[in-house]
């Protein structure tokens, strides 16, 4: 049996700057949270994290249910060689979203390419961000700002951070080619570059944990030669908003935004599309005292299927008294006591002080169609109170043992809920138990 590995990282980080100590962690598998200060404190990143959008797959393997029959199983779940797999057409999402060469001409080990540009008429240009806070749209000085102010900051999240550079490098060297780019970007002449650079520094762009070694060595691909006379990429979805920050040390507007693009590459199984997702924040205090950097970073190569409706669905079963609700935006998951105390951020949630690494994440994404599939040993959909869509999804880890993830989709949110470090005999029961414990609220 010819076993199929997929393996993927989420990347989060949060930084802010205002002269005072910064408190945090950087990992790979969730959120980092620090107060305004100059720079961050590493806590040993790990190459052990994977997502459900964004985590391990594996075809054809046991369900590792067991033969009890009172203990859940992955009986009624959807195998790799079960799924409907489809192409993701690239070409359509570059007529939809206008996509061109772009003014900066790009350089990574493996060749050139151009920058995404986009046509004047592109949604990356015209579409109003999904929701404006009336506080922060006043402190930006009116509608007209905030909305600019938000197509600046995708425009950004897009160059920076979706496309970047660095993302195909064989390690994070040239970190610190990240944070001045953006704080040009953003006009803040008032705060060094050199300022930001610690969190670019222990948590890559690229997704990678360990910043001294690659995606491609990690993964074990490489893209499809660069168009000589375009970009790389292609943008499959984007959005904004922005919240309103209050308390702490900085009170202000936070303009989020977030990417899903589809970049090439070949692996052992032949070519296929690493799908991105990312989001980039940019906190400013109303005096322009402080500023803040946030943002997340999944990706993964994917396969596709049409329609996730048709997954089998399948039930929770009962939550222990002894696993802790969680709760990120408007979602609630429930995880077991072994993952230790939440570290939140603006983007995420992060569990790393326990015995299994777990995080919560939100993106300002819809549910992709056609859908991709990073995770594909064990796949179903599940009904969750209050998504329009949920789909479970169960891979092999680095360490051997399984991840655990869930996507679930509301409109234009994405929750991705993961748990890692998921002994296989174990995991059935403690899959049907984490999708007992998942809710949104109205």
């Amino acid at each position: 049996m010819t076993e199929r590995r997929t393996r993927t990282h989420a990347t989060t980080r949060r930084t802010a700057l205002a002269g005072l100590t910064a408190l945090g962690i950087a990992t790979t598998a969730g959120a980092c949270s620090l107060l305004p200060g100059l720079g961050g404190e590493d806590d040993d990143p790990r190459d052990d994290a994977q997502t459900g959008d964004d985590a391990q797959g594996a075809d054809g393997a046991s369900d590792g249910g067991g033969e009890d029959p009172d203990q859940p199983s992955f009986e009624d779940w959807a195998s790799e060689d079960q799924l409907d797999l489809v192409e993701l057409d690239t070409a359509a999402a570059d007529a939809e979203f206008g996509t061109m060469p772009g003014q900066l001409e790009r350089q990574d080990r493996y060749g050139t390419w151009w920058s995404p540009g986009f046509a004047e008429d592109s949604p990356v240009f015209t579409a109003e961000p999904l929701s404006i806070d009336p506080a922060a749209e006043e402190m930006f000085g009116g509608r007209d700002v905030a909305v600019g102010a938000a197509t600046g900051v995708l425009v950004q999240t897009i160059l920076e951070i979706l496309d970047t550079p660095l993302l195909l490098e064989a390690d994070n060297s040239r970190f610190d080619e990240v944070s001045p780019a953006l704080v040009q970007a953003f006009g803040l002449e008032g705060f060094s570059p050199d300022a930001f650079e610690p969190a670019f520094e222990q948590v890559p762009v690229s997704g990678m944990s360990d910043p001294d070694v690659g995606l491609p060595e990690q993964y074990d691909f490489e893209p499809v030669p660069y168009p000589a006379d375009g970009p790389r990429m292609s943008l499959l979805e984007a959005n904004t908003e922005i919240q309103l920050l209050e308390g702490g040390d900085l009170t202000g507007p936070l303009t989020l935004a977030s990417a899903r693009g589809a970049l090439p590459v070949t692996t052992d199984e032949g070519e296929q599309p690493l799908i991105r997702s990312v989001t980039f924040g940019l906190g400013l205090s109303q005096d322009g005292q402080n500023a803040l950097f946030v943002y997340s970073v999944n990706a993964a190569p994917a396969v596709h299927i049409a329609d996730p409706a048709a997954l089998p669905v399948v039930t929770g079963s009962e939550v222990p008294e002894d696993w802790q609700a969680h709760t990120l935006g408007d979602l609630t998951a429930a995880l077991p006591p072994g993952v230790g105390d939440p570290d939140p951020s603006e983007v995420a949630v992060l569990f790393t002080a326990g015995e299994q690494r777990a995080s919560i994440t939100r993106f300002l994404l819809s549910a992709p169609s056609p859908y991709p599939l990073t995770a594909s040993r064990q796949v179903a959909r599940v009904e969750v109170p209050g998504a329009e869509l949920a789909v479970a999804a169960i891979g092999m880890g680095i360490d051997s043992t399984l991840t655990l993830g869930v996507q679930i989709h509301r409109g234009t949110e994405q929750y991705s809920i993961q748990l890692h470090h998921v002994a296989e005999d174990e995991a059935p029961l403690i899959a049907h138990r984490l999708l007992a414990g998942l809710s949104l609220a109205s």
